[in-house]
């Protein structure tokens, strides 16, 4: 956790390994240790470190200057097609450590505190066979692959794949057999960047979950007539498209739906089965059976392929929404968001004339409901939702100004509300965040260790924020909070400059890694490494599990650019979503483009 009194802030660490040299050193080089970012030791599959060799290369009038000798994955030095040891000089870059405020530290001696990382490079190899000779194509020459150098221990995954030529053909044996080699996958090789949706409106990427083939499910939410909105094109207002991608970014298939008026979809979760469940709302008649002339909540899934399953609306004569959804352990679908109606199928929740509930609607598999709860009063209302392996429910709800809720004393003119329900909706604990100021979060995650993070934005000074030693540095500042299991906070932390900026999304990946995704427009102080293209740019933080910063990203163009939604695949990936008005930088020569005043939908991966 950062402390603000004596805070060094190191910048972002672009890569998620760092090497640290070894000990035992001899006349030609040294051993270097491959360590993760948490300064632990990577071992192979059989329990051994994995190491380099870093030697010194002799050059006219230098003696200083080394080399990396790239190995596989069980050590061996790697030679090119003449049997030359592969070698790469290793590229580092010169950090220089600021303070909280953006100024550069110095040591006693006033000179500039500085810190030194390793960069990934992507190394020609030669591809061998099982013999581990080199395989020619069919003109005679060598053929080769790229890797990445050093690898990356949190997503590097062995595979055995099978050889081909420069046409794509399997190389086989004198015998006829293929040839196939073990080679190291890392989630870089498979990094994608696109855009998606329409060019004659704006589009959005508002959720992203992984699906059970390796890919993810993306939800795409605007105003075009057109691209992934074509079969549409005569509906009105919003309109949404649920797309279903490959681990490479592929598209596997989509589906766009609208209607008479709008169609607003919230969210999506992945569901057991392979499938996919959205939550929205709409008014439209010709796109659910609408209780009244207001808005109803709705929830629909589709299977593995496509199909729709189910299309079910949730509400009465009066306004409903589901802004989050998740699936329990049992199978059960969970949608979270609010309530007004004193009838229809929010009549059990006997909710006064003139008020509303934030309300959970659990749902049984094949979309039928089977318990409702309310909490808090007047326009308070559930943002996000999520279950955790033992069956717990999380729950984030936005407390606002105007609130008429008796469960807390309020703090500002928006607290953000954290509860925890068993499996049949009743409460565990209930418990308030914020200060005097403007305190909203729009997502929650469960963390490996039976409690959730909360990811939003902060203006204020005072209250948890204050008890938690930080101070509001701009505008709004991107915000994250853990709570435990038993609803005690485990870390406050913000990432900050001197203008607006918020997390949208959060995600926890298996090795416990905290990482919240949003938007800003700063580019100083927490920002001065990752800097601004223009206008907003999204970015990424990379947290531990007790809250330390550990590394950054920012990635945008002239434009304003978003990410709004982040996930971790089932391979390591970790693929971000969002919007953008950008057509250079990160953003260049991407096809639906933006015309610099509506947006297009984006996914892409990151590496960290």
């Amino acid at each position: 956790m950062k402390n603000r009194k004596t805070v060094f802030v190191i910048v972002a660490i672009f890569i998620m390994i760092t090497v640290i040299f070894a000990s035992c050193k001899n006349n030609d080089g040294e051993t270097v240790y491959v360590t993760d970012a948490n300064g632990v030791q990577v071992t192979d599959s059989n329990g051994e470190p994995v190491t380099i060799i870093v030697e010194k290369k002799k050059k006219k009038g230098k003696d200083d200057d080394r080399v990396a000798y790239v190995t596989d994955e069980s050590g061996s030095q790697l030679t090119d097609a003449n049997g030359e040891p592969i070698t790469v000089m290793p590229e580092t870059s010169v950090i220089t450590i600021t303070d909280g405020n953006g100024n550069i530290v110095t040591d006693e001696n006033g000179e500039p505190e500085t810190s030194i990382y390793y960069k990934p490079q992507q190394v020609v190899v030669p591809v061998t066979n099982i013999n581990h000779e080199p395989v020619t194509g069919e003109n005679g020459e060598v053929l080769t692959t790229l890797i990445w150098f050093p690898a990356n221990p949190t997503t590097t995954a062995v595979e055995t794949v099978t050889v081909t030529d420069t046409n794509g053909a399997p190389v086989t044996t004198p015998d006829g057999d293929p040839v196939t080699e073990t080679t190291i996958v890392s989630s870089a090789n498979e990094s994608f960047s696109k855009t998606m949706g329409g060019t004659s409106g704006s589009d959005e990427a508002t959720a992203i979950v992984p699906n059970s083939d390796g890919g993810s499910f993306t939800l795409i939410s605007g105003s075009s007539k057109d691209g992934l909105f074509s079969s549409v094109a005569n509906t009105k207002d919003l309109a949404f498209s649920i797309c279903k991608h490959g681990k490479d970014g592929s598209l596997i298939w989509t589906k766009a739906f609208g209607a008479s008026s709008s169609v607003s979809a919230q969210d999506i979760c992945a569901t057991s089965d392979g499938g996919v469940v959205i939550v929205g709302q709409t008014r439209a008649k010709d796109f659910v059976k609408v209780n009244g002339s207001e808005y109803d909540a709705f929830i629909m899934k589709f299977d593995k392929d496509g199909n729709e399953v189910f299309r079910t609306p949730w509400g009465g004569t009066s306004n409903e929404d589901f802004y989050g959804v998740a699936e329990g352990t049992d199978g059960s679908i969970y949608a979270a968001g609010f309530a007004y109606s004193q009838d229809g199928d929010a009549a059990s929740l006997k909710i006064p004339i003139g008020e509303s509930r934030a309300v959970i609607v659990k749902f049984s598999a094949d979309g039928k409901q089977e318990k409702v709860t309310g909490v808090c009063g007047f326009s308070d209302y559930f943002t996000d939702i999520a279950v955790a392996k033992n069956g717990d429910v999380f729950a984030v709800a936005s407390i606002g100004a105007s609130s008429t809720q008796t469960l807390f004393k309020q703090k500002g003119r928006s607290d953000a509300a954290v509860f925890k329900f068993d499996k049949d909706l009743n409460v565990q604990f209930s418990k308030l965040f914020g200060g005097s100021g403007i305190d909203r979060f729009e997502s929650i995650a469960v963390t490996n260790d039976g409690g959730c993070v909360i990811v939003g934005a902060s203006t204020s000074n005072d209250g948890d924020i204050e008890s938690a030693g930080i101070k509001n540095k701009g505008e709004e500042d991107a915000t994250i909070v853990k709570f435990t299991g038993s609803g005690s906070i485990a870390f406050v932390q913000s990432f900050y400059g001197n203008k607006s900026e918020s997390f949208k999304d959060v995600t926890v990946t298996d090795q416990g890694y905290i990482i919240a995704v949003g938007e800003a427009q700063s580019a100083t102080r927490d920002f001065a490494t990752i800097g601004n293209h223009g206008g907003k740019d999204a970015f990424a933080v990379r947290y531990d599990s007790n809250g330390n910063y550990l590394s950054a990203i920012g990635y945008g163009g002239s434009g304003d650019d978003s990410a709004l939604a982040v996930c971790t695949a089932s391979n390591g990936q970790i693929i971000v979503a969002g919007s953008t008005t950008s057509t250079n930088d990160s953003f260049s020569n991407m096809q639906p483009a933006s015309d610099g005043t509506k947006s297009v939908a984006f996914i892409r991966t990151l590496s960290f």
